[in-house]
């Protein structure tokens, strides 16, 4: 094998025991199902056809608004998926199931004229994990097994490095159109102070949580420094797929922005903040837990 035939396979195949992909199982489909269980999406059947406009996925698939009943039992099924990929049990129909129905309900929102980026890379994460032998620990199909013990494997590791390879490029992507767009204009004008008071007036999908963002305007300096902070982690994102000690200050600095967003700002990335649980070292936090018993 080739040195960079290596490299890949050390990136993407490492050995590793099935814990950490278990337990990001476990969070992500546990969070994903306490935000959406009382969700309804049936009331997208009561919306006239006029604004029916649909994304590329659903006019090549021939895809539409079913009536409210069907949609009340799709999403039901759905929300069972959901809560049965948390637990382990039938895991692998469960995860088919959740990304599949998951594509369609989560998709119908974006069919009338406006396509939102809130969901993305949910879904995403979703078609991942359907794939991914991810019910090989921390599951009741482990429990219930008779298999003996499971090796290390590569198969445990790839699916959490894709989950980071694509969080990373969203973050880099959203870094590098601000300065295509804005140039360093975006760090050194008053666009994060004049952003910080026009959210305060109704201007996004949701207010901000309190009123700091008056006072952090008056300070263009402040604003400044953190128009740079926010460019700088975003475009320095794809390092901490490769580097631990990138990891261990960038996410958590990209982690503190959203937070910080939805703070002052408004908009809320509760869906994305779902994904971040895959950054967690969950094989060590197990290991240290053990140790201290």
């Amino acid at each position: 094998m080739t040195p960079l035939a290596q490299l890949w396979q050390r990136f993407w195949f490492r050995p590793t025991s099935p814990a950490n992909l278990g337990m990001c199982r476990v969070c992500f489909f546990g969070a994903a199902f306490v935000y959406y269980c009382t969700q309804d999406f049936s009331a997208w059947a009561s919306v006239s056809p006029v604004f029916w406009d649909p994304i590329v996925a659903f006019r090549f698939l021939n895809l539409r608004v079913t009536s409210s009943g069907t949609l009340i039992v799709l999403q039901t099924v759905w929300k069972v998926a959901l809560a049965l990929s948390c637990v382990g049990l039938a895991t692998r129909v469960g995860t088919a199931t959740a990304f599949v129905l998951g594509g369609y309900l989560l998709g119908l929102p974006h069919n009338f004229g406006k396509i939102h980026h809130y969901d993305a890379l949910l879904l995403i994460v979703l078609g991942i994990m359907a794939v991914a032998r991810c019910g090989d620990a921390w599951s009741l199909d482990r429990l219930w097994s008779k298999r003996d013990g499971v090796v290390p494997s590569g198969e445990y590791w790839w699916p959490v490095r894709l989950v980071w390879l694509m969080m990373s490029l969203v973050f880099f992507a959203s870094g590098v159109a601000k300065l295509r767009t804005s140039g360093l204009a975006w760090i050194f004008s008053d666009n994060l102070a004049i952003t910080l008071v026009q959210n305060q007036y109704h201007r996004a999908h949701s207010d901000p949580l309190v009123s700091w963002g008056l006072a952090l305007a008056r300070h263009a300096q402040w604003c400044r420094a953190l128009a740079a902070l926010t460019v700088l982690s975003e475009l320095s994102a794809p390092l901490a797929v490769v580097s631990g000690w990138a990891r261990a200050v960038v996410v958590p600095a990209l982690f503190a922005i959203q937070v910080g967003i939805r703070v002052v700002l408004g908009p809320s990335f509760d869906q994305f903040m779902i994904c971040y649980v895959f950054w967690v070292p969950w094989s060590r936090l197990l290991r240290i837990s053990a140790s201290s018993r």
